[in-house]
């Protein structure tokens, strides 16, 4: 893998999980400096805003997300990538199988805990119908994952320099 400095969140509406991961990772990656640029996006149009719990989070971080649009996943979109970062197993699949003309999709795309190194539990589960605690737990699950991953991304990117 070369140099990573576009990174895409991906989940199924892009209102939850993946705008969460995105401005998580502004954060954590303006915090260690690193010169990131990261972007989300959905297999489908759920709504046209983050959902409250997730807006919420990052409020509570004092995250800023006053710019956030929901977007559709396409070719264009993946192309630009250095790497994409899927919640579900069964997302980073569908990727791969529905863009195999993407130069190294295969070996760009990963579920968040799989770039991460584990091997067990690789899926984040969607909140949107869970309790509010359910919603918070995941949430908190994506932040420590987030943060992990900045980290990998910056020794990675040190490995290529």
């Amino acid at each position: 893998m070369d140099k990573i400095k576009r990174i895409l969140f991906q989940c199924l509406g892009n209102t939850a999980r993946s705008p969460a991961a995105e401005y998580l990772a502004r954060y954590y990656a303006n915090k260690k400096g690193a010169n990131l640029t990261f972007e989300s996006a959905g297999f489908i149009n759920a709504f046209s805003y983050m959902q409250p719990e997730s807006q919420a989070y990052l409020n509570d971080k004092g995250i800023d997300h006053f710019d956030f649009h929901p977007q559709i996943i396409n070719r264009k979109l993946l192309e630009k990538q250095d790497l994409v970062i899927t919640m579900e197993v069964s997302q980073a699949q569908e990727i791969r199988d529905n863009y195999p003309g993407i130069v190294d999709i295969d070996k760009k795309t990963f579920t968040l805990r799989e770039f991460n190194g584990e091997t067990e539990e690789l899926n984040i589960i969607d909140p949107y119908y869970e309790s509010t605690n359910t919603y918070k737990k995941v949430l908190r699950i994506i932040d420590e994952n987030i943060e992990k991953m900045i980290n990998r991304i910056i020794q990675i990117n040190k490995i290529k320099s």
